[in-house]
């Protein structure tokens, strides 16, 4: 028997604080609830919960972002709806204007009224946005139409939701594409002209003479276009490009188009969002839709050809942006072609000047209204799709969310019914072992017997 090294205590003591360990682990579970309070607990279970709880805190923000997209296009639907309802009223004005028991000065009147809700569908346009990202066109002052929109609704790119309206909700896009153009059509300086057009187009600056005034070819051509352009040809001199409010999208397009067209020894190039079209030149932009994308002849009396002859039903906004007005019809473009139809734009009703309401102009500007309804409803039923698919992903993510959360519940959290039995085995055990600490140490007082 030996005095120094009391082995049955130290064993008693290892055990009693191995099992102590125990009872405080326990006794962490129990209050915190989780099974896993740090990475010694499961060290591969935390590396999978911790995975799991990050991809449903994704899945979280995901499904707040669809909410507030869902918030977004029901602004802009709410906002097309009134749209919607002023065309009504507008339509309305003007067959009331159109028949012959309404005098010259109650169509004036009708002209004013209109003018106003005309004013007032452009207010719309320009001020309906969600956290200043306007929704209706580009932005406050740009009439064109908005970028596409784009809602990340998951961890992958794969996950986004995207939107775009085919045309901008302003006067200066809606309408047109209603009557057959079977002549050269012209547009003044600052005015545009709507086209629905598969074939070939030809545009030039070739002005014509007034009261005897030469007006013609000393400006060149300075246009936008928007839409589906097909194949340009620049006739008679070089044809310069500016795409640089285009979306990231196009421009990248036409970075390809311009490289490939050096590598072959083109017409085009370019980068960056300005390009030339060389002289006798041609570049096929295929499906490309531009939004008011400039072109400027490089000579007076230029020409240039556009071909949508592979693009069925594309519709051609041209927009005259040349600014000499010092002499009548300066600047003025011409169009011809055959097989198009196009029409006045809401803008040119807003605008007609006093006493330009006539019963026959009121009756033609109802086809624009028509024209106007139909892309109308287009946009909105564009963004009612975008907003059936966002409440579908949302949905999905909610279901995706709880199997997730759920599953990570099941590697973290303790289960407290086994937690609770093994807390009490462990502290039935720390008891025994403290009782087996003070019997090793009683038993040594027995060597006291052999030295009396």
């Amino acid at each position: 028997m030996r005095i120094n090294t009391n082995v049955a205590s130290l064993t008693a003591q290892e055990s009693a604080a191995n099992t102590n360990k125990a009872v405080s682990s326990s006794l962490e579970k129990l209050g915190s609830g989780l099974r896993i309070n740090k990475a010694a607990d499961d060290a591969s279970g935390m590396s999978i919960a911790d995975k799991l709880r990050t991809q449903a805190s994704s899945v979280g923000q995901g499904i707040s972002n669809a909410n507030s997209a869902s918030a977004l296009i029901q602004i802009a639907d709410k906002a097309m709806a009134e749209q919607s309802n002023i065309l009504d009223t507008v339509k309305s004005k003007l067959i009331q204007a159109s028949t012959s028991t309404t005098s010259a000065e109650g169509r004036e009147s009708v002209r004013k009224d209109i003018s106003k809700l005309l004013e007032q569908f452009d207010n719309i346009a320009s001020q309906t946005n969600y956290n200043g990202t306007t929704l209706l066109q580009k932005d406050a002052t740009t009439t064109t139409k908005q970028d596409e929109l784009s809602f990340q609704l998951g961890e992958n790119q794969t996950f986004d939701v995207n939107v775009q309206a085919s045309k901008a909700s302003n006067t200066v896009s809606l309408g047109g594409g209603s009557d057959t153009i079977t002549t050269a059509d012209n547009i003044g300086v600052g005015e545009s002209l709507q086209i629905k057009t598969d074939a070939l187009i030809t545009i030039s600056d070739t002005d014509v003479d007034v009261d005897g005034v030469d007006t013609t070819g000393t400006l060149g051509l300075d246009l936008n276009v928007s839409g589906k352009m097909g194949q340009v040809t620049a006739n008679d001199g070089d044809l310069t490009i500016d795409a640089t409010n285009q979306s990231t999208e196009i421009i990248e397009a036409l970075d390809a188009m311009a490289l490939q067209s050096v590598i072959d020894g083109g017409d085009f190039s370019g980068t960056n969002g300005t390009y030339t079209i060389a002289s006798g030149g041609v570049a096929d932009f295929g499906d490309l839709d531009f939004s008011a994308v400039q072109l400027t002849g490089a000579a007076a009396e230029d020409t240039i050809e556009l071909n949508g002859a592979a693009i069925a039903g594309t519709i051609l906004t041209i927009t005259n942006n040349n600014a000499d007005t010092t002499k009548p019809n300066k600047g003025q473009l011409d169009i011809a072609g055959t097989g198009m139809t196009g029409g006045n734009l809401l803008s040119d009703l807003k605008n007609l000047a006093a006493d330009g309401l006539t019963a026959e102009k009121a009756n033609s500007f109802m086809a624009t209204i028509d024209e106007a309804l139909s892309q109308l409803n287009t946009n909105r039923s564009d963004f009612g799709s975008t907003q059936n698919q966002l409440e579908s992903s949302i949905r999905n993510m909610q279901t995706t969310q709880t199997n997730l959360k759920a599953a990570e519940s099941v590697i973290r959290d303790v289960d407290y019914a086994a937690e609770s039995a093994n807390f009490n085995k462990q502290n039935i055990i720390s008891q025994a072992g403290t009782y087996a600490m003070s019997q090793a140490n009683a038993s040594q007082q027995n060597i006291m017997r052999l030295l009396q």
